[in-house]
C-alpha cells in the first residue's frame, strides 16, 4: 500500500504505528529475557565455581587432618622415640598436598599447607621471669632498647593477673597510671595534667585469646605487630594512626639479617602464638625465633646459632630433607656444644622440646579463577580406648574394609590388651577468609 493511500485513511496509519511499537516491545522483552538467563546462567556458574573450591578447601583439611593422624600412627612403636620434624608427612608439600588435582577437571584443584604452632613462641608463657626474651624479639623488630623495654612489660602486664607493673623504674605503683604516665611524658604534657585528671590505660589482665590481641597493647604499633612497611601495617596505620610522639618508631637495622627465604618483613606475630603446651619444638621452629631465643640466651650472633641448629636438622640441606638428621631426644640436642649450651642457657627463658600437638592448617581450593581458603588449628593427641562389644564389631570391619591389622594390633596396649592407643586429631578454632 502507498503512502498515498495511508494518508486518505488514517486509520490504517495508526494500526501500522502499532504494530511498529508492539514489535518494538516484545524485541525488548526478548533481549531482556535472553539478558536475564545469560546472568542467571553466569551467578550459577559462579556460585557452582564458588561451592566447588570450598569443597576443595576442605578437601586440603581433610588430607592434612589424615597426615597428622598417620604420623602419629606411625610415631607410636615403642623403639623409636616420639618426636615431629620438618621431615614428617604432614610437614611435606610434595606428600599430596601441592596442586591436587581431583577429577577430570585440570583447572580444579587444592593445595595445603600445615605449620606447628609449637615452633613459635606461647604468648601465654610471657611473664617477668622472661621477658628478656620479649624485649629481644621487639628489638629484632626494630624499637630501640628503652622503647623495647616498655613495650615488653606492657605485654606481660596484660595478661599478668595483677595490678604491679613489671616495667623497672616505672613512674608509678599501678600499671593503668604508670603507662598512662608514660603516654603523657611522650605526648610532652606530663606537666600539664593534673595527676588525678589522668585516665589510666586499661589492662585485661587475662590470658591472649587471640596473638591478634597484641595490637590492643600500649606500645604495640601496627609496623610492629605485622612487620614494618608490610601492607597490613599500612592499612592499619591509615586507618587507626601510627605511633604518637618519640616513642615506638621501627628503626633500620643491619645486624639483625632476614633469612632469604622469608619474603617479607617480620613483626610480633611471626614469633607468637596462643596455643600449645609452652614449649619450643627445636626441629621446627623458624629461623628467626630460633635467633631471637639464641640472643636473648647471651649469645652474640644468634643467626649463626639459628643457621647451625638449621644445617645439623636438615642435614646441610635447605628442601628435599627428611628426618635422619633431626633432633630424635633432648639428649640429642645437648650432644651439640653449641646448640646445647644455647638451650641450657636458654631453660630459663623457654623451655625446648621435640614434640608437638597443636597444627595451623591452611588450605586453598581453586577453580579456575574462583578460590576459597580455609583456615583450621588442629590438636593431636593419643587416648586410650576401652575394647567393649560395639568397639569389638567396629574394629573387625575395620579390619575387614582396610587391611589394616598389623597396623591396628601396634597400636593396642601391650600391658592391657582391653585397652586400645587410639589418635585423635580434633579442630580448636576454625577461621573465616
Amino acid at each position: 500500500m502507498s503512502i498515498r493511500a495511508l494518508c486518505r485513511d488514517p486509520r490504517r496509519a495508526v494500526v501500522l504505528i502499532l504494530v511498529l511499537w508492539i514489535v518494538i516491545v516484545l524485541t525488548i522483552m526478548a533481549y531482556s529475557l535472553i539478558f536475564q538467563a545469560t546472568s542467571e546462567a553466569t551467578v550459577t556458574g559462579l556460585r557452582k565455581r564458588e561451592l566447588q573450591a570450598d569443597m576443595l578447601a576442605r578437601a586440603g583439611i581433610a588430607k592434612a587432618i589424615v597426615d597428622l593422624r598417620n604420623d602419629l600412627i606411625f610415631s607410636t612403636d615403642d623403639d623409636i622415640p616420639r618426636f615431629d620434624a620438618e621431615g614428617d608427612v604432614w610437614a611435606r608439600p610434595e606428600e599430596g598436598k601441592d596442586e591436587v588435582v581431583l577429577g577430570n577437571d585440570d583447572n580444579a584443584h587444592y593445595s595445603v599447607r600445615v605449620y606447628d604452632e609449637e615452633g613459635l613462641f606461647n604468648l601465654n608463657r610471657m611473664s617477668a621471669s622472661n621477658m628478656m626474651l620479649l624485649q629481644t624479639i621487639i628489638e629484632r623488630i626494630g624499637y630501640d632498647e628503652e622503647d623495647a623495654e616498655i613495650v615488653a612489660a606492657a605485654i606481660v602486664d596484660w595478661r599478668d593477673s595483677d595490678t604491679t607493673p613489671a616495667l623497672p623504674n616505672a613512674p608509678h605503683t599501678e600499671e593503668g597510671m604508670a603507662y598512662a604516665m608514660l603516654r603523657l611524658e611522650d605526648l610532652g604534657q606530663r606537666g600539664r595534667v593534673r595527676d588525678e585528671d589522668i585516665q589510666p590505660i586499661i589492662f585485661r589482665n587475662e590470658n591472649f585469646l587471640t596473638v591478634d590481641e597484641l595490637l590492643e597493647v600500649y606500645g604495640v604499633t601496627p609496623d610492629l605487630y605485622f612487620g614494618p612497611g608490610t601492607p597490613e601495617a599500612e592499612y592499619y596505620t591509615q586507618k587507626f594512626g601510627g605511633p604518637e610522639g618519640e616513642r615506638f618508631h621501627i628503626e633500620e637495622r643491619t645486624r639483625h639479617r632476614r633469612p632469604v627465604n622469608e619474603e617479607r618483613p617480620l613483626g610480633l606475630r611471626d614469633y607468637f602464638t596462643v596455643y600449645g603446651e609452652g614449649r619450643l619444638n627445636i626441629n621446627t621452629a623458624p629461623h628467626h625465633v630460633l635467633a631471637a631465643l639464641a640472643e636473648a640466651a647471651g649469645d652474640t650472633n644468634g643467626d649463626q646459632v639459628a643457621d647451625r641448629v638449621l644445617r645439623i636438622r636438615r642435614g646441610g640441606r635447605r628442601d628435599n630433607f627428611d628426618n635422619s638428621n633431626a633432633f630424635q631426644e633432648q639428649q640429642d640436642i645437648m650432644a651439640d656444644n653449641d646448640v646445647g649450651s644455647m638451650v641450657a642457657a636458654a631453660s630459663n627463658l623457654y623451655p625446648v622440646g621435640v614434640r608437638s600437638s597443636v597444627f595451623r592448617i591452611i588450605a586453598e581450593g581453586k577453580v579456575g579463577e574462583v578460590s576459597s581458603v580455609k583456615e583450621v588449628v588442629a590438636a593431636r593427641s593419643l587416648e586410650v580406648l576401652i575394647r567393649d562389644e560395639t568397639f569389638e564389631a567396629a574394629d573387625r570391619a575395620r579390619q575387614r574394609r582396610d587391611n589394616q591389622s598389623g597396623r591396628w594390633e601396634r597400636r593396642q596396649n601391650r600391658d592391657d590388651p582391653s585397652q586400645v592407643v587410639y589418635p585423635f586429631v580434633r579442630i580448636v578454632q576454625a577461621y573465616h577468609h
